[in-house]
């Protein structure tokens, strides 16, 4: 793309077609030019004012933020068609070659494992390859590496094979993370941020119900392992036309003025105390999701049913939609009123760290005494988790620093799975050395130890961020 005269800060450019004049008179040549992109709730159009146009501001909605979300709406509904079953996958293709259920426990743990140390990579290469290379174009070249997990885990149905998948398919959601948050945080004001990442969090949400209900049948009727094969068919076409509405609508393209993360060191030195105790606080939640997260499947199925095909198709279309559903009540409901400046979040954000303890503890509560109604009720709770995610993206947006945004949005989240990356496999050990003492205990200590460490989270978190700003605030009143 021609060079321009660099703006400070960050330069931010849509790439369109124009043969127009410039304001000295020269003719610009007939092609793609960088152009500087007004914020959408600037506008000085009197159309503007217009009441359709006003919910587009509220909501964050331009051309850009719209083909993001029909971007997320598919490549998640491409991912969750299959994802949350992969762990079912591996028992199935455990049971079919024959292996102990202890053994299958720890391949489960060793999946978590893998899953948060790619993610660890991926979040750190997205954000420099958007940083150097615009968002726009990245976004474009992420979407083929789904593309080829996916023929992976369609042609080859054993354990390597999902483990040789698992880093394409995975790679869109983490890889193309930071240059989502930068889409938002470039093409709108602090204050709009939340409101924007709300909607994306519903678009996700819509779109997962979708996934459950087209995949849970096919589970039912195909059993585990063809349902997961057909599923990877369903997301390739849903994949294809996620970079199609890309390549059509998204019009901004933004890099970092300055290239950081080749010293990941100097530039967490530049993240805010704030950032680093939101950060700290991620962690233990993310510990608390990464201990249960992905044996939480094997331990509801056969609540749910005695058949491993109908439970987990139950868990599926049931449990997991309920989970989107409260989702997407809490957004609508929440996102407006978080939709503030400053620590005006941090109830917020601190309640999703809460749920985030709260939910693996109820589950071995409410399941074993109210059987499906007590999974039903715990992911209600899981549901609640999302309570103040879109305004901790938002926080995050807000306090990195702004010339290195998406390097420094990446280096956090790959900061955070490289710490929790651990979380499953000590989860799995738990498992198998609690069932060892006694039978059936093995959940109720891996579950018992996510709530406990989700917990310390919480304390960390209310006792320690914004506490500086704060008391700079009733100073300055005083």
């Amino acid at each position: 793309m021609p060079s321009a005269a660099k703006p400070e800060g960050r330069q931010l450019c849509a790439e369109v077609q124009t043969a127009n004049p410039s304001s000295d008179g020269r003719q610009l040549p007939t092609t793609r030019a960088p152009t500087t992109v007004a914020a959408m709730d600037k506008s000085s159009d009197a159309a503007a004012s217009t009441p359709p146009h006003r919910w587009k501001d509220w909501l964050g909605i331009n051309s850009s933020t719209l083909a993001l979300l029909g971007t997320i709406l598919l490549v998640t509904a491409a991912t969750e068609l299959w994802a949350p079953l992969v762990p079912q996958y591996l028992k199935a293709i455990k049971e079919r070659a024959g292996g102990g259920e202890a053994k299958m426990i720890l391949l489960v743990g060793l999946y978590g494992f893998y899953r948060d140390a790619l993610e660890a990579i991926n979040y750190y290469a997205g954000g420099a390859i958007a940083g150097r290379f615009n968002t726009r174009r990245s976004l474009l070249l992420f979407n083929v590496l789904p593309l080829v997990g996916l023929g992976v885990l369609f042609l080859w149905d054993s354990v390597i094979g999902v483990f040789a998948a698992i880093p394409f398919i995975f790679a869109w959601d983490s890889i193309a993370g930071p240059a989502t948050i930068t889409v938002v945080g470039d093409a709108l004001p602090p204050d709009r941020r939340t409101m924007a990442f709300s909607l994306h969090s519903i678009f996700r949400r819509v779109s997962r119900i979708l996934a459950y209900c087209i995949s849970a049948p096919l589970i039912w009727w195909l059993g585990r392992i063809n349902g997961v094969r057909a599923d990877a068919i369903i997301a390739i076409g849903l994949v294809l036309v996620a970079g199609a509405v890309q390549y059509r609508f998204m019009r901004t393209a933004s890099r970092d003025k300055v290239m950081a993360l080749q010293r990941p060191r100097h530039l967490l030195r530049r993240f805010s105390p704030d950032l680093k105790r939101l950060l700290a606080a991620d962690v233990f939640a993310r510990w608390a999701e990464g201990l249960a997260g992905p044996l939480i499947i094997l331990y509801c199925v056969p609540i749910l049913a005695e058949n491993h095909e109908k439970g987990t198709a139950l868990y599926q279309s049931l449990l997991l939609n309920i989970q989107a559903v409260t989702n997407i009540v809490l957004y609508v409901v929440i996102g407006p009123l978080a939709s503030r400046e400053g620590l005006a979040k941090k109830p917020y954000i601190g309640l999703t760290f809460l749920f985030f303890a709260v939910f693996p503890v109820s589950l071995i509560l409410l399941g074993p005494t109210l059987g499906a109604f007590g999974l039903a009720a715990a992911f209600v709770i899981g549901g609640l988790r999302e309570i103040g995610e879109p305004a901790r993206k938002a926080m995050v947006a807000d306090l990195v620093p702004p010339d290195v945004r998406t390097q420094a949005i990446g280096l956090y989240w790959s900061v955070r799975s490289l710490a929790v990356m651990w979380a499953s496999p000590v989860g799995a050990v738990l498992w198998v050395l609690g069932d060892r003492w006694r039978a059936g205990f093995g959940p109720i200590l891996a579950f018992g130890a996510a709530g406990a460490v989700g917990l310390i989270g919480v304390v960390a978190f209310f006792a320690r961020f914004g506490r500086e700003e704060g008391d700079r605030t009733a100073s300055g009143r005083s």
